[in-house]
């Protein structure tokens, strides 16, 4: 049977291989995982930026279409009005001439 002492003794002699195994990285491979750690916050810097951009995009977005919405009611509204005035018919917008429907 093993004893405490011996399971003791062990984890003493294991702790004290470990520490004398531990060992500092070669420069050249902390570097590199610097760099990879660099541009690993890049990239998400950049995701950041992109996530803001865009929001940016869909707002202008929706502004666009506010603004969309809003000529084709001023559209409806003129076309009703010039209707009224001038009855049915078409119209030349580059030359002004009106031709009423028969």
């Amino acid at each position: 049977m093993v004893t405490d002492t011996e399971i003791a003794e062990k984890l003493k002699e294991h702790r004290e291989a470990k520490k004398a195994t531990d060992t500092t990285v070669d420069s050249e491979d902390l570097k590199l995982l610097q760099k990879l750690q660099s541009d690993m916050d890049n990239l998400v810097v950049a995701f950041g930026q992109l996530a803001i951009q865009k929001k940016a995009i869909i707002a202008q977005e929706t502004q666009l279409e506010n603004a969309l919405v809003e000529i084709k009611e001023q559209e409806v509204k003129l076309a009703q009005q010039l209707s009224n005035k001038y009855g049915v018919g078409s119209l030349d917008i580059s030359t002004g001439k009106f031709s009423a429907s028969k």
